[in-house]
């Protein structure tokens, strides 16, 4: 019985550690200029959708944008409770993916999976700042990133067992509506949904596996997502934004390849893991004289990996400037490849390989938090004093506000440096703040606002 509770004890203190972390890091994070934007017109919950569909024809269609409102609508204090319970969320849904079921607390095995994949998906995803810590970001990428999962969940276990999993007729709405959210979360991640559930369809007709009505159901959700995402005004009116115009000028084959140097950044900035995997993938299937698709981790592990490719290269069709963060969901997808890698590798050659390599995140960890945090602790400092300067001079009643550009400290990976919006790079800034601004570090802060 102690030898249980120690280990609950060890989980539980794994769970709160990175829900703690995940806390504070949001918690510094400061209000940017998107979180201005929206709660200057949000002012009652009415207005959360009003917003919405005022995006959807001019700017922003994706559902995550409803998430955003509702949390700038009840403050940050609600984002600061929900944020760390969809990052944990996330972590157990790709573990459950990987494994095929939630870890085993009973035991400390899986432990070292857990804390690798915790680990990777904070500091080997693109843009942790944008997608993990930022609310729109957040809305819009990680937490919209969850059906997705989900999704995969449910066709592995289908795969693996050969039996569609039965359905109430309350449990095939909820899958309606779940799906529908799915196709209306990002460009890349709704077109991954609809083609993949469409190759199984095929895939379960081909191997004679009864398909009952929730798939379709789930199927025709994302499909219906897909298209209410994709006849959006709001995407066709933002790319024709004066600052993207040019995109829309170029020609067919330049759309084709535009974002794909952008590829090459997320190389670097996941260390180079997305070379890493296809090389040793290829170098077992080629060794193992193609037996090794028979392993369910190694399947996996391609499975993923091209669905992380297709998930970037779907992007194709948009401009990628100034950063990553679009390819948040491709860079999910590499964790869950290069983990079951390991596992395929850790089983097949009786080696500690989970163990190793996640020590070696935990030294990585160690070493870059002093760096990773500085930025954070600088930039909410920085945002403090400016809210209470604010304060001060409309309390004076002085007509004009001196500002500065809020920048976060360096940081020697670029990956994980933050790229913050601020509020003051906005044309409405002035509003949005409530007073005239004159920016002070104008000639010396050259930010790239797209």
């Amino acid at each position: 019985m102690k030898k249980l509770n120690k280990n609950i004890f060890c989980w539980c203190a794994a769970f709160g550690l990175y829900a703690l972390f995940i806390f504070i890091f949001s918690y510094l994070y400061p209000y940017g200029a998107d979180e201005y934007f929206y709660m200057h017109r949000c002012k009652d919950f009415a207005d959360v959708f009003t917003t919405y569909f005022y995006s959807y024809n001019h700017n922003n269609p994706r559902i995550g944008l409803i998430l955003n409102n509702i949390v700038l609508l009840n403050g940050k204090w609600l984002f600061l409770i929900l944020n760390p319970l969809m990052q944990l969320a996330a972590v157990f849904s790709v573990f459950i993916l990987i494994y095929g079921k939630t870890p085993d607390m009973k035991t400390l095995k899986n432990l070292p999976s857990f804390i690798l994949i915790a680990i990777m998906s904070v500091f080997f995803v693109a843009q942790p700042d944008n997608t993990l810590f930022w609310i729109g970001g957040a809305c819009n990428y990680s937490w919209s990133v969850l059906p997705f999962l989900w999704l995969l969940i449910l066709l592995k276990r289908i795969y693996e067992t050969k039996t569609v999993p039965a359905f109430s007729g309350l449990s095939a709405a909820a899958l309606f509506f779940g799906a529908l959210a799915l196709g209306m979360s990002n460009e890349n991640n709704s077109l991954a949904a609809v083609l993949i559930l469409i190759c199984f369809i095929f895939w379960c007709l081909k191997t004679k596996i009864k398909i009952t009505a929730p798939i379709y159901i789930i199927l025709l959700g994302a499909a219906a997502g897909a298209v209410i995402l994709f006849a959006a005004p709001g995407s066709y009116n933002r790319a024709a934004h004066p600052l993207l115009s040019f995109f829309g000028e170029a020609s067919l084959l330049q759309k084709a390849i535009w974002h794909y140097p952008k590829i090459h950044d997320l190389i670097l900035k996941l260390f180079f893991i997305p070379l890493i995997i296809p090389f040793f993938l290829a170098f077992e299937l080629y060794d193992s004289k193609g037996k090794a698709l028979k392993n369910n981790f190694f399947f996996s592990s391609v499975f993923t990996f091209l669905t992380a490719c297709f998930l970037a290269a779907a992007l194709a069709g948009a401009p990628i400037l100034g950063n990553a963060r679009a390819f948040y969901s491709a860079s999910v997808m590499l964790i869950v490849s290069f983990v079951c890698m390991l596992e395929y590798f850790e089983n097949t050659y009786k080696i500690k390989l989970i163990r190793c390599v996640s020590a070696l995140a935990v030294i990585f960890f160690i070493f870059i938090m002093p760096f990773f945090s500085l930025q954070y602790i600088h930039l909410h400092k920085a945002e403090r004093e400016r809210t209470a300067y604010l304060q001060k001079i409309k309390v004076q009643g002085k007509e004009k506000a001196f500002l500065a550009f809020s920048q976060a400290a360096d940081m020697p990976l670029k990956n994980l440096k933050i790229s913050y919006y601020d509020v003051l790079l906005d044309r409405n800034a002035e509003e949005l703040l409530g007073i005239p601004i004159e920016i002070t570090n104008r000639k010396d802060n050259e930010l790239n606002i797209i």
